[in-house]
């Protein structure tokens, strides 16, 4: 699995960790206090070139869903999806927001991604206009062919290929067709520390370490993932 990613992934954890946030015996983190101490972050996620060219020409409109931003990004589109908390075992990162895809009266709503490192997966919970599929894996993470536009690669499950051939009557969807690409940004900035914030270091000393329940594998310090 891409380093980065994994970085990114641990990183979340460890900032959430550090920042007071409350986790449950399940190993589990939440928002709970970050609406006074600032947000966690979010994932970007940019759709390949040639999949925005293709529904673009399918006449198929995207569109953010739920407190997700979407702006033109290198000759595509990206999407930032807010990180609402993480899971450290399995190394998991949810999120809020999500994207609707439309045509006429067809559509297809994807949202509150949960990114799946141990399962190297995608889920999100999926709903069409007949109603609510429930949430479903949608990618496979692999490792990225165009690091500009992502730290890891997202590739159609044959779940979703075939939903978005179903709903839009079109061919073109394939299971392991790259959809987009994916990047983790803890705390919402691509460097650290951020101008303004407290200091790497600082931070790595008041978090107190790594979470005793995280993967040896992943047993860097926090200065290692973070102050790069």
């Amino acid at each position: 699995m891409n380093r980065l990613l994994r970085k990114a992934v641990v990183a979340v954890a460890l900032v959430t960790t550090s920042l007071g946030l409350v986790a449950t015996s399940a190993g589990e983190a939440t928002a709970g206090s970050a609406d006074r101490r600032g947000s966690l972050g979010y994932t970007q996620v940019v759709v390949a070139p040639d999949v925005y060219a293709l529904i673009a020409s399918a006449g198929i409109a995207p569109a953010p869903v739920e407190g997700a931003k979407a702006f033109p990004f290198k000759g595509t589109l990206a999407a930032r999806f807010p990180i609402t908390g993480f899971r450290v075992a399995g190394l998991q990162i949810r999120h809020s927001g999500g994207i609707s895809l439309s045509k006429d009266a067809a559509s297809i709503v994807l949202k509150n991604f949960n990114i799946d490192l141990g399962r190297q997966r995608v889920s999100a919970e999926v709903s069409v206009a007949s109603g609510s599929v429930g949430r479903v894996d949608v990618f496979k993470l692999r490792s990225s062919d165009r690091p500009d536009l992502g730290l890891v690669k997202l590739t159609l499950t044959s779940t979703a290929a075939s939903a978005l051939n179903a709903t839009f009557g079109a061919t073109a969807f394939a299971e392991d067709a790259t959809f987009g690409y994916a990047s983790p940004r803890p705390l919402g900035h691509g460097t650290w520390p951020p101008s303004g914030h407290v200091p790497c270091r600082d931070l790595v000393t008041a978090g107190g370490g790594v979470p005793d329940d995280l993967h040896p594998s992943d047993r860097f310090r926090f200065d290692r993932l973070l102050c790069f």
